[in-house]
């Protein structure tokens, strides 16, 4: 790559809790993929997400609109899902029910959407908080069912979405009826060929379902 690549940070007086949330995410979900190979590690990859997501919930504000320059690569237009998405992963590798607390309840009711969202994409990944009714399933309250349910919800709304001959199908389609997403850069490009699957396998559940 020939363009400049400069270094540049997210803190208190910066924030970026899209940013943070989304690593913390990352280091959440890696710390149970290395929790038999190698527990030091794990623990290390934990301790590190617990401390980034305490940060970006701390200091809330989206890293594009603090550092204007990043918007021409990645302008996140909210860090909500983020937050919610690191709750959900660090509830997962923990088992706190603070985290679920997070995920269901006063952030989930301000940031979740639940039941409206209609898409997933890089930029909204709250369709994926419905795999919480999968975290720990046995264990989970009663109490948290409400929230739990409201997140179904949203999953059910999005593959209606998808699925052609439902009442709420999108009309954003190609000729092939696959769904349409527009103009797209590169970097989103193995993200439309994972949609395409789902779509087609979407669409075969529905033709096996009539028959």
């Amino acid at each position: 790559m020939k363009e400049a690549r400069p270094l540049i940070q997210v803190n208190a007086s910066c924030p970026g809790s899209d940013a943070a949330a989304e690593t913390a995410a990352a280091m959440a979900s890696s710390s149970l993929v290395f929790k038999k190979a190698d527990s030091t590690y794990s623990s290390t990859l934990l301790k590190h997400a617990k401390q980034l997501f305490s940060f970006a919930n701390k200091n809330r504000g989206s890293y594009s609109e603090n550092i204007p320059e990043v918007q021409t690569y990645y302008n996140s237009t909210g860090y909500g899902d983020e937050l919610l998405w690191a709750a959900s992963w660090l509830y997962h590798a923990t088992g706190d029910d603070s985290y679920l607390e997070f995920v269901t309840g006063q952030d989930g009711e301000d940031y979740a959407q639940w039941g409206s969202p209609t898409w997933f994409s890089w930029d909204n990944k709250l369709v994926l908080l419905a795999r919480l009714s999968f975290f720990k399933a046995k264990d989970i309250s009663n109490s948290y069912g409400s929230g739990l349910s409201s997140y179904r919800k949203t999953a059910e709304a999005v593959m209606c979405g998808l699925l052609p001959d439902s009442p709420t199908a999108t009309k954003s389609r190609t000729d092939r009826n696959f769904n349409f997403l527009g103009p797209l850069r590169p970097q989103k490009n193995a993200q439309t060929k994972s949609l395409e699957t789902l779509s087609k396998e979407s669409q075969r559940i529905s033709s096996n379902n009539k028959g």
